[in-house]
């Protein structure tokens, strides 16, 4: 009975997490150097789009360590379309509590995952481009040793 419990629990995080892997178009992380994110250090993600009719929900991640100084991290994020328009917007982002505690799952390595925008829809096919730069007045930032980006298809449409 245990075996088949256990057999059938195992299944069934399979299940869920095939079925969440799939709805996901691109998943990347650019790593940065053990001294840290030097301001002009760009992490730049390429996405080839096909599909103009679906929702998709794009998200930032960011993994940072204890030996990050901050609460908070700003980011600047480009968004290019293969026409060649560019929006660049400002994200604040907390990354721990007022007491230090870390938001995001892990033990020593954090990672955070950040909504950046929801039901999207890409208006036309071909390569669009997102950029991340770091704002933080200090510049190499240490305590972030990835920033990622994850694209996935809109669940429940």
């Amino acid at each position: 009975m245990k075996r088949f419990i256990s057999t059938g629990l195992t299944g069934l995080l399979l299940f869920f997490w095939v079925s969440c892997s799939l709805n996901e178009i691109f998943f990347e992380y650019h790593s940065f150097k053990k001294n840290g994110w030097n301001r002009e250090a760009v992490a730049v993600y390429q996405i080839n789009i096909d599909n103009t009719t679906d929702l998709f929900d794009v998200s930032l991640e960011i993994r940072n360590n204890n030996d990050y100084p901050f609460r908070n991290i700003w980011l600047f994020v480009d968004f290019q379309t293969p026409g060649g328009d560019v929006r660049t917007d400002t994200v604040g982002v907390d990354l721990a509590d007022v007491y230090g505690k870390w938001y995001g799952k892990g033990i020593s390595l954090y990672n955070l995952t950040i909504p950046y925008e929801t039901a999207m829809r890409f208006p036309q096919k071909g390569t669009y481009t997102y950029s991340i730069r770091q704002g933080m007045r200090e510049s190499p930032l240490k305590g972030i040793s990835d920033i990622g980006l994850k694209i996935s298809k809109k669940i429940n449409q």
